[in-house]
C-alpha cells in the first residue's frame, strides 16, 4: 500500500500540474486501476479529495500501521520516534516541493510585458530598416527578417518557460520523471522480495 502510493504520488501531481484529473484518458488513473494497483474505491477517494494530498495521507497511515506492528514486536521508542520524525521530514518536503511547483504554475507572465516587447520590437525594426536601407540596400529585408526571427523566437520560449508543466516543447518532462520514480520504486519492492526469498 505504502509503495503503491509513493508511484501514484508523482502521477497525481504531474495531473493536478497540468490541470488534469488523475482518471483522465492522458493520465494515470485508469492503468492504475487495471493493473490493480488502485481499486476504484481508492481512486474515487484519491480524486474526492485532492490526489497528491491524500497520496501523502495513505503513505503516512501505511507507515504508522507498519510501526505499530513493530512495535508489538518490542522494537525500542528511541527507534520508533526516529522513524517517526523520518516519515514526517520526508512528507513535509514532498509537500513542500509540490506547493512549490502548484506557486510556479499559478504565476503567468503579465500580458502587458509580451505586448510591449512586441511593439518595441516592431517599432525598433521600422526604425532599423529605415536607417541600414540607405547603406546595406537590399540585404535590409534579410537582416531585418532574421533579427526579428531570433527575437520572437526569445520572446515565445520566455512565454513557454512560464508554464513549465505544460506538454510543450519547452516544458519539463514530468512523464519522465514519473517514470523513473516507478522504476525505481518497483525495483525497492523487487529487491525486498528477494530479500524475504533468501530468509
Amino acid at each position: 500500500k505504502f509503495l503503491m502510493h509513493c508511484i501514484v504520488f508523482p502521477y497525481a501531481c504531474k495531473a493536478v500540474l497540468r490541470k488534469n484529473q488523475l482518471n483522465d484518458s492522458t493520465e494515470e488513473g485508469l492503468r492504475f486501476v487495471n493493473s490493480g494497483m488502485l481499486t476504484d474505491a481508492d481512486l474515487g477517494v484519491i480524486m474526492q479529495h485532492g490526489p497528491p494530498f491524500v497520496c501523502m495521507d495513505i503513505m503516512r497511515l501505511a507507515m504508522l500501521e507498519a510501526l505499530q506492528k513493530s512495535n508489538s514486536c518490542e522494537l525500542p521508542s528511541a527507534m520508533l520516534n526516529g522513524a517517526f520524525l523520518a516519515m514526517e521530514q520526508v512528507l513535509f518536503q514532498l509537500n513542500l516541493n509540490f506547493g512549490a511547483c502548484l506557486k510556479i504554475n499559478s504565476t503567468r507572465m503579465p500580458a502587458s510585458y509580451t505586448v510591449f516587447m512586441r511593439s518595441f520590437v516592431i517599432f525598433f525594426f521600422v526604425l532599423a530598416s529605415l536607417t541600414w536601407a540607405p547603406k546595406i540596400k537590399w540585404l535590409t529585408p534579410i537582416l531585418v527578417g532574421f533579427m526579428a526571427f531570433v527575437i520572437n523566437t526569445v520572446i515565445v520560449i520566455g512565454d513557454q518557460m512560464m508554464r513549465p508543466f505544460d506538454l510543450q516543447w519547452s516544458g519539463l518532462p514530468l512523464q519522465k520523471f514519473c517514470v523513473i520514480i516507478e522504476h525505481e520504486v518497483m525495483n525497492v519492492s523487487r529487491r525486498y522480495s528477494m530479500l524475504n526469498k533468501w530468509e
